[in-house]
């Protein structure tokens, strides 16, 4: 997709939003959502990181739920990644997957990491992978959570 495509949406997204206005937050919640992070996505393919930012933070005070705002949360650590900012990224991730249910520690030693892997090694043990790998996740949460991982 040539970068033009991402600029012209990202226009016709903006005149979306002009549309619609703040004051349509509420009445209109889904689609102002939608326009919002459709926004803040392209203008990450356009390489313009503050008004991701910025587009981030309209989002994160206007949603209804944590649903709302991960999609932005995902573009501003893929943000954060492209400015070279890792550390930001990686905090934006954890802190997010913690709202989510799911807690990382960053001060793991080997030794607690290599049990993990053999914890997860005995569960598997013996299970068809294919089966595994075939079933439909439809947990929401869950859902979220693989797609920040992504």
């Amino acid at each position: 997709i040539s970068s033009s495509m991402f600029s012209n949406a990202s226009h016709y997204l903006k005149e979306g939003i002009s549309l619609l206005e703040k004051k349509h937050c509420e009445s209109h919640h889904r689609l102002w959502i939608s326009l919002y992070v459709s926004y803040a996505e392209t203008e990450y393919c356009n390489g313009n990181f503050k008004n991701v930012r910025d587009t981030v933070d309209s989002i994160t005070s206007h949603a209804k739920s944590l649903s709302d705002k991960v999609p932005a949360y995902k573009t501003l650590c893929l943000c954060a990644g492209s400015e070279k900012k890792a550390v930001d990224a990686t905090r934006i991730g954890l802190d997010v997957l913690g709202q989510l249910g799911e807690h990382f520690t960053l001060k793991r030693s080997l030794v607690s990491s290599l049990a993990e892997i053999f914890k997860t090694k005995l569960l598997l043990m013996g299970k068809d992978v294919d089966i595994i790998m075939s079933k439909v996740m439809d947990d929401k949460q869950m859902l979220a959570i693989m797609d920040l991982l992504e």
